[in-house]
């Protein structure tokens, strides 16, 4: 097995921060170099353009979210595995940052193809593990969703996103809270009421 470059292990490390932090036209080559303390030219060695750069970095990124996922057993506890989910949103808090694919998702205009593509990939990921919960939660419980569970799933990813931006902007953590209620909500209803009416509170 080929061995990985610790510089270039770095170099995607120090890139996840800056994506997530300032978007992919809000850093260039220059302040990449300067934060891992190596030359241009030896960043252009690793990743020949910044498309390749952000194509690396949204691809681990993914994978890493993708395998911790995947490791929750769909047949195990509803409510455990929504607070496991929940608990890779709250990572971020009180970071600066935000879901790297969702802070590159509003530049989509200005992205290459190859990045849109795999965004793409993250958020449907999302979608069918979330869609997978909700079909269970409407099987199992008699669950009543406000939509069918896929787009339903779409909703509640949309307000994760959203409610992680929107804690950073105010620094209310309580802001993500409050979407993540969505969710809890939807699999666990009464443990969901409870979480809303704290969020509520929280905000008011």
């Amino acid at each position: 097995m080929k061995a990985v470059s610790p510089v270039r292990e770095q170099l995607l490390e120090h890139t996840l921060v800056l994506l997530g932090t300032r978007g992919y036209n809000g850093f260039s080559y220059r302040d990449l170099a300067e934060l891992v303390g190596v030359k241009t030219s030896s960043i252009h060695y690793y990743f020949p353009t910044k498309e390749d750069l952000a194509l690396a970095a949204v691809q681990a990124y993914a994978a890493n979210i993708g395998d911790i996922m995947r490791d929750m057993d769909v047949n195990g506890p509803l409510k455990e595995q929504v607070e496991k989910y929940l608990a890779l949103w709250r990572k971020n808090l009180g970071t600066g940052r935000v879901c790297l694919c969702g802070m590159l998702a509003a530049e989509a205009t200005s992205l290459p193809q190859n990045v849109l593509t795999a965004l793409q990939a993250f958020y449907s990921m999302h979608e069918a593990w979330i869609t997978q919960r909700l079909e269970r939660a409407v099987a199992d419980k008699g669950v009543k969703l406000p939509a069918a569970p896929p787009v339903y799933a779409m909703t509640i990813l949309g307000a994760l996103q959203s409610g992680l931006i929107s804690a950073r902007l105010f620094g209310k953590p309580c802001r993500l809270d409050a979407a993540s209620a969505m969710l809890r909500s939807a699999v666990t209803p009464e443990s969901g009421k409870q979480q809303a009416a704290t969020a509520d509170a929280a905000l008011s």
